[in-house]
């Protein structure tokens, strides 16, 4: 039954404006191709944007202008796009003249001043109902225009640096994340005063966002996966093997794939020697590609990432640290592909210890539901069964754009009972 109230559209509760909105979106990296979980959300959520509504998106492209291929992905969905280079050089020398100036590195290494140009000109040119900012590092375009904003902020940065810092044994790496940390104490409350709403992927990163600023109002906004594309494969007898998978230049994938490599998998060959593992992903660093051997192999840049989970006995990813969701589990589960995994790495997702995965504090945890799992292929299908019924109820695209439907609605609806100058706190 649908009704109207405040002339929008009223069906179960929620808002649906019947004039589209125009809307300005700013990304710190081209949505496209698909793969990192950034790309792959604000690519989902821009064409779903894109279908009711004008969308502008002011977005970077690092090094070089975008492909044809990745200026058709977007164009296609309707989208006025607005591309701006990032020069890492220029960006990095720029972010150290900045050290100074309170915002962490993070945030200065991305605020460029072409990028201010852009939306600035886009703003005196046309009048826009809505901004939305994907990630903190394009917040602060934004934070002072007076239309209603949106800050996806995704996870709780002060937490996944402070976490980071502490699962880090790299010298440089825990002076960089002591840094960030200590900066973003004090940026990461502040920023969010700027926004009518900020959402977060899980409930534990909206606790640490309302620990620092319980003022600003924050919404739970999830993951999701194309559940036609990472579709599951069933057949225990057909799964072999190790994997992990995902961007293989970053310094979390990079630990963990050492990690098992180096520690886990010697130990699993102690009582199941003939155990491959296989590493699969973008861009691998030269300390991912030097852990080959006979049993580790490493698949750089595949096309289609669901076919080796599709195929892998156990996905395994002893993460440490951080914060957020792991896109990758949800792809994994979506897949039918068991997983094994730590209570860091299954954040945010709505799992049972084994109901729908298997979850280990130790080394020797870890190990033991591995090999328990490699011996045990009807153990697994239930696993896999129940794992990918958690993903279609919880993490369908189609959930998503339900939960980001109502935050604007809800958005617009209270916005009716506010002057302009009081959209943020001051």
């Amino acid at each position: 039954m649908q009704t109207v109230l405040n002339g929008k559209a009223h069906t179960n509760g929620v808002y649906h404006h019947r004039k589209p909105l125009n809307i300005l979106f700013l990304t710190p990296r081209f949505p496209f191709p698909l793969y990192g979980g950034d790309r792959i959300k604000s690519y989902h959520l821009l064409k779903h944007l894109a279908r009711r509504h004008n969308v502008t998106l002011v977005t970077f492209n690092h090094r070089r202008l975008p492909s044809p291929e990745q200026l058709s992905a977007i164009r296609e969905l309707g989208i006025e796009l607005h591309t701006i280079v990032l020069n890492p050089v220029r960006a990095g020398i720029r972010c150290v003249k900045s050290i100074l100036s309170g915002n962490p590195l993070e945030i200065a290494f991305y605020n460029q001043p072409e990028f201010t140009s852009v939306v600035d000109q886009l703003c005196r040119e046309r009048q826009f109902d809505l901004g939305i900012s994907f990630f903190m590092r394009t917040a602060e375009y934004i934070k002072y225009k007076t239309f209603p904003k949106i800050l996806i902020a995704e996870d709780c940065r002060t937490m996944y640096q402070s976490r980071s810092y502490e699962a880090s044994d790299n010298l440089k790496q825990k002076i960089v994340r002591w840094w960030e940390v200590k900066k973003l104490h004090e940026y990461e409350p502040e920023i969010t005063r700027y926004f009518d709403i900020t959402t977060l992927v899980t409930k534990d990163d909206i606790e640490g966002m309302r620990k620092q600023n319980s003022r600003a109002e924050y919404r739970l906004l999830t993951n999701g996966v194309e559940l036609d594309v990472f579709s599951p494969n069933y057949d225990q007898k057909s799964r072999s093997g190790l994997l992990f998978s995902g961007k293989l230049d970053v310094w979390a994938n990079e630990m963990m794939v050492k990690k098992i490599a180096q520690e886990l998998l010697p130990e699993i060959h102690k009582q199941i020697p003939s155990v491959q593992f296989s590493i699969v992903g973008t861009s691998p660093s030269s300390l991912v590609m030097n852990l080959q051997n006979e049993s580790v192999k490493v698949h750089a840049n595949v096309p289609r990432m669901q076919d080796y989970m599709q195929q892998a006995a156990i996905f395994l990813h002893p993460h440490q640290g951080g914060s957020g969701i792991q896109n990758k589990i949800l792809q994994a589960m979506s897949c039918g592909c068991p997983v094994v995994t730590t209570p860091t790495g299954i954040q945010g997702i709505p799992v049972e210890h084994g109901r729908d995965v298997l979850i280990g504090s130790t080394d020797e945890e870890i190990v033991s539901h591995v090999v328990r799992l490699l011996r045990n292929p009807d153990e697994r299908e239930r696993l896999a069964r129940n794992a990918r019924e958690i993903v279609e109820h919880y993490h369908s695209w189609e959930s998503i754009y339900k939960s980001f439907d109502s935050i604007i609605d809800e958005l617009f609806v209270d916005m009716e009972h506010l002057p302009p100058d009081a959209r943020f706190y001051k």
